[in-house]
């Protein structure tokens, strides 16, 4: 059931990504891709600033992850990297601030994607460019540990950098997307 959005401009297409990303969980694509064009027509013609941020990118960043999610979804991983790596792309582009402008990062969806295509020294290359920004950030870690055993490798450093990273959770991942 698709439901109108509770506030305008930035606030009102987020909560459209967190329904639409919700219903592609649900297996209804059809909904997501409703609420993927509701969020890429927010990123066109919103005018909004977040601090020093346009709506237009941070929009863009969001709309990148659900697109490719959406095509992952569907069968078509090649278009769900080229959506992920756009997406990364211009969230590695935003200048620094704090607080961090979105509670997760591109690169997570785009090496876990890389990971499942077999293209594990280019997933190394995303968690990496990750983890400068985020060291010992969980998720990162985790993907970065499976890209380096798809390579046939280990890194001991990265392991336990990981068991580090998630010693006092009590639930752990599988991907680094979520």
């Amino acid at each position: 059931q698709v439901t109108s959005r509770p506030t305008p401009d930035i606030q009102g297409a987020l909560w459209d990504f967190a329904q639409g990303y919700a219903h592609l969980k649900l297996g209804h694509l059809d909904f997501a891709s409703l609420y993927l064009g509701r969020v890429k027509k927010a990123a066109d013609s919103s005018k909004a600033m977040f601090r020093v941020h346009t709506a237009k990118d941070l929009l863009c960043i969001v709309a990148g992850i659900l697109e490719g999610e959406i095509q992952r979804a569907a069968g078509n991983l090649d278009a769900a990297i080229a959506s992920f790596q756009q997406a990364a792309r211009t969230q590695e582009a935003l200048v620094y601030d704090e607080p961090e402008q979105l509670p997760f990062s591109a690169f997570h969806w785009l090496g876990a994607a890389l990971v499942e295509a077999k293209r594990f020294a280019e997933a190394e290359q995303a968690y990496r460019t990750e983890l400068k920004d985020h060291p010992h950030n969980g998720w990162s870690l985790l993907g970065l540990k499976l890209a380096i055993e798809g390579m046939g490798k280990e890194s001991s450093e990265v392991s336990a950098d990981l068991v580090s990273s998630w010693s006092r959770s009590d639930t752990w991942i599988q991907s680094s997307r979520f």
